[in-house]
């Protein structure tokens, strides 16, 4: 009597499956013997069985597994959502180094379980917030178990900086800095902004702003004696590092250096400096509203800008 076609295969799926389950389990001891290569090259075929269970209960198995060969590790982390994604959560056998070489070959959904996990470095954190689409980038932003450093948060706003939803998710975070804080109260929505600018008010925002004080009397003591080609020079370099905002702009301003800001609005609208003196006069308010859309001032600090600007113009008139 013939064998039943649909059986056998069953039978067979049903032994690959429990081979995979062996396979997994023996490489999750992470010994190393001449018995180990034998096994690695039967998981490389299981890894590449025609069957998605197979490939599920292979991954499921080795997902603990703290030492795999390259190779191996990426098939499965390349394969279908229901196979890659248990073992990207939570695998330790995928170095950075591979993670930055691998992340730009994944779906988005195989990123956001990768931003899922809670031992992320930045590294891999950054590469993500560069790389990641959507979902994946807002999984980052919503995983509380990650610092994001400065960094991180800058290329976010910079790359979702019009999508409300994921810049709601990032100001609802407890690592902001004070500057990131600035950049993100013009981008949310109005029932995130009230609580970003409590957190302003009581001065809840990390790291404490001790710190932050500090640096800005280091820049004020640098820059105080100056002259506006200086000035110029050092938020050139401010803002090529990226450590140039509005706030400081302001703060420094505040302070008596007015080249500062006056630089900072050139830089940031493209337009000379000479240009941004007589804008900065008051003459013409259109042009000062154009000023602050250019240079893409936060209507929470415009405000600030035109006081200083009036206070200038005042002291100027008063003088002559």
């Amino acid at each position: 009597m013939n064998a039943d076609p649909k059986s056998l295969v069953n039978a067979i799926k049903i032994e690959k499956i429990l081979l995979a389950k062996q396979v997994g389990q023996f490489l999750s001891r992470d010994q190393v013997d001449e018995e180990r290569v034998a096994v690695e090259n039967v998981a490389r075929l299981l890894a590449g069985d025609i069957s998605e269970k197979v490939r599920r209960v292979l991954a499921f198995e080795l997902r603990h597994c703290n030492v795999l060969v390259p190779d191996l590790a990426e098939k499965i982390a390349r394969d279908i959502k229901s196979v890659a994604v248990p073992f990207l959560s939570v695998t330790k056998a995928i170095s950075d180094k591979t993670y930055l070489r691998l992340l730009p070959q994944l779906e988005d959904w195989a990123k956001a379980a990768v931003a899922r996990r809670i031992d992320l470095s930045s590294l891999v954190s950054q590469a993500l917030a560069r790389m990641g689409d959507e979902h994946s980038v807002t999984t980052l932003v919503r995983n509380d178990s990650l610092q994001l450093s400065n960094k991180i948060v800058g290329i976010v706003v910079d790359r979702f900086g019009k999508n409300v939803r994921i810049m709601d998710h990032l100001s609802a975070r407890s690592d902001l800095r004070a500057e990131a804080v600035d950049r993100l109260l013009d981008k949310v929505s109005h029932h995130c902004r009230e609580p970003m600018l409590d957190k302003l008010e009581t001065s809840d925002v990390s790291p404490d702003f001790e710190v932050y004080n500090f640096q800005l009397e280091a820049l004020w003591e640098q820059l105080e004696e100056a002259s506006e080609a200086q000035v110029h020079a050092c938020v050139t370099e401010l803002r090529n590092a990226r450590h140039l905002n509005h706030l400081l702009a302001i703060e420094m301003a505040k302070k008596g250096c007015k080249a500062f800001l006056e630089s900072t609005l050139a830089l940031e609208a493209g337009l000379p400096i000479g240009e941004i003196k007589d804008i900065l006069t008051l003459q013409d308010r259109g042009a000062f509203v154009r000023l602050m859309q250019m240079a893409s001032v936060s209507n929470s600090d415009a405000p600030h800008f035109l006081q200083l600007a009036k206070a200038q113009h005042s002291t100027e008139k008063y003088a002559a």
